[in-house]
């Protein structure tokens, strides 16, 4: 009967349509997640290990749905512990064969680590523990045999920094290098086939550039150096799968060779030893010590082998204070040349003064490069006007340019030599750059000039006759009476005539005035051509571009927008900031939106510029530069008017 009764179930089961069964199933299967209890299991990758050598230990918290990582800190007391990663590993199946329902569920949260031994001896791995609902619970306690590193001369690993000290901005390298001893006067790495099939590894704490410092990709590093014979290292966990560059599944092997070198081995004899390189270059940011290594070899020649090379540091320090008042921040060697245009100006007549720095022999990054402060160059601040006192700097190439606006305050005054400071770390002192002097033709400013200066002497349509007295009469020689007549000067007849004289004679002279002012006022004459010498740059621009010379078209683009506004504001376009930019855009009440559009399209194209843009997104820029031309010229044009 009881049978019948679990068939007649099981039917019910196979009678439920396709959606209530997986509900169903679901339900059931969320009273199995909870049956068994919550467990901590470890393990570790090998048992036995020489100092210095790492292990993978691996946690895995099973049967719970909310982990939490646990608690290693007991394990720190002994080994050096290396968070590696973690992954769920939660698993849920059901089956169904012949009407009847199975399910198994596996809850498991693994976390990886890398534990290198602090001292030599049959160690134990403490138990871990972990906050499950509430309640702690402890790992499974592991044991590790870690040997003392056999004094050997097989191979000898060593780190060698290249220079120990460094300032923010310079680079350094640093270099493994592994000595192998020969085998009959043969490489070992070369000759012995079993070195082929397994290579040795090298374990090292460089492969990610330290906090504070950069450095190239992993796989720019390593590409030029893969073997194509099999013959060299593997490094650190670097696997085929690690970039596109390794076309393998295994590891790949790096040939590093780099000839040979002569040193006493352990028993003072001479010994040719055959020399591997491992280099890196590094650039500090940030001053600090920084530490390297140590560098762990091992594998098997005749008989396995492990070599370990002691940690070295490299020192990045500050620049030492005090500094000089003329100090621009920057570290090394660098070259700087004034330039001004124009070159022949009047009083105060707008001019570019450009300062362009490019690096020398290990000097460190040009970003370091401030604009000096040319109001502490008494000449300079005397006289000219220095309408832009801190421009911000610009990258071209090798080079960085700062644009500042001057305006000379009397006539023939010229741009003195400018004396800056930089840092030498050679010297550990600073040290003195100077500009050439730069000559100027500065003229007087144009005189005031009179009305009838400006317009020229008006001359008497009626040439003046000399007035003679007649001793024969007022009437002598007149014979007809007619022609006596009352000829008095009436001045109230004159009156509509003279107004009339004067009123034009007026209108002529304000007008002459006038065309006159309007075609020596410079900045008038730049703003009723911005729009169309803006458009002129920017079609400039598009055939640059149909050429294939991108980075020239982008720079002619980027000056027909930052020369449309300089030329309506009457201002140095070199020396415009975006704070200019934003300043300008306010003042003109150009609408948000456009605002925001133009300070995108600038961070698009120094993007393109200086970084990875492409043809098509170029042709976009120009054409959005075309629209904003447009755009902005009203705006910019009726504010300057005011």
């Amino acid at each position: 009967m009881e049978r019948n009764k679990s068939n007649r179930v099981i039917s019910q089961w196979q009678k439920l349509p396709a959606i209530t069964l997986f509900v169903a199933l679901t339900s059931l299967g969320c009273q199995f997640l909870h049956a068994e209890p919550p467990e901590i299991v470890c393990s570790v990758s090998e048992k036995e290990v020489f100092v210095g050598e790492s292990i993978t230990y691996q946690i895995d918290l099973k049967n719970t749905e909310n982990p939490n990582a646990p608690d290693l800190s007991e394990i720190k007391e002994q080994f050096a512990v290396d968070f590696l990663g973690e992954a769920s590993n939660n698993q849920s199946q059901t089956m169904i064969i012949n009407g009847r329902i199975s399910q198994s569920s596996t809850l498991s949260h693994v976390y990886q680590y890398r534990l290198t031994a602090k001292q030599a001896g049959a160690l134990l791995i403490p138990p871990v523990t972990a906050s499950v609902d509430g309640k702690s619970i402890k790992s499974n306690t592991l044991s590790l045999r870690v040997l003392e590193i056999p004094v050997q001369d097989k191979v000898i690993p060593e780190i060698v920094p290249g220079p120990t000290k460094v300032y923010p901005t310079q680079s350094f390298t640093i270099k493994l290098r592994i000595l192998v001893q020969p085998i009959s006067n043969l490489d070992p790495m070369r000759t012995i086939k079993q070195l082929r099939l397994s290579p040795p590894t090298i374990q090292i704490s460089w492969l990610k550039a330290p906090e504070g410092l950069r450095t190239n990709q992993v796989s720019d590093w390593l590409q030029p150096l893969l073997s194509k014979n099999n013959v060299g290292f593997s490094i650190n966990e670097v696997t085929a799968d690690s970039g596109s560059i390794f076309e393998r599944r295994r590891s790949p092997v790096f040939d590093i060779g780099k000839g040979r070198e002569t040193r006493n081995g352990l028993s003072g004899t001479a010994i040719d030893y055959f020399v591997y390189e491992l280099e890196r270059e590094f650039i500090a940011d940030k001053a600090g010590i920084y530490t390297f290594g140590p560098a762990i070899v091992r594998g098997t020649l005749d008989s396995r082998f492990i070599a370990i090379a002691p940690a070295v540091t490299v020192d990045v320090a500050e620049v030492p204070s005090p500094r000089p008042n003329n100090f621009i921040g920057g570290i090394g060697k660098y070259n700087v040349i004034a330039t001004a245009t124009p070159n022949e100006m009047r009083v105060g007549d707008p001019m570019t003064l450009t300062l362009q720095f490019a690096k020398g022999r290990n000097s460190g990054s040009l970003e370091l490069i401030s604009a000096p402060d040319l109001n502490a160059i008494q000449e300079i601040s005397e006289n000219f006007e220095i309408v832009d006192k801190n421009p911000v700097g610009r990258m071209e190439g090798n080079s960085k340019k700062f644009a500042y606006g001057l305006r000379p305050k009397q006539p023939g005054v010229s741009i003195p030599p400018l004396t800056l400071s930089t840092f030498d770390p050679a010297t550990e002192s600073f040290s003195e750059i100077t500009t050439e002097p730069i000559l100027l033709t500065v003229s007087s400013p144009t005189a005031s000039i009179a009305g009838g200066d400006l317009i020229g002497a008006i001359g008497s349509q009626k040439k003046l006759t000399e007035i003679r007295s007649m001793s024969e009469g007022i009437f002598h020689n007149v014979t007809d009476a007619s022609q006596i007549a009352d000829e008095r000067y009436v001045l109230v007849d004159s009156v509509p005539w003279v107004v009339g004289l004067w009123f034009g004679t007026g209108i002529a002279i304000a007008a002459t005035i006038a065309l006159r002012r309007k075609s020596s006022d410079v900045g008038r004459q730049r703003r009723a051509a911005a729009r169309r010498k803006a458009h002129s740059r920017n079609a400039v621009a598009i055939v640059l571009l149909s050429k294939g010379k991108e980075k020239e078209s982008l720079s002619e683009a980027r000056a027909a927008i930052l020369g449309l506004i300089a030329d309506t504001r009457n201002q140095i376009a070199d020396g415009l900031t975006t704070a200019d930019v934003n300043a300008a855009m306010t003042e003109s009440s150009v609408p948000t939106e456009t605002q925001s559009r133009l300070l995108r399209l600038l961070e698009k194209i120094e993007s393109a510029e200086y970084g990875a843009g492409r043809l098509g997104d170029s042709n976009a820029i120009l054409n959005e530069v075309s629209e904003l031309i447009d755009k902005l010229g009203p705006y910019l044009e009726r504010s300057a008017a005011r």
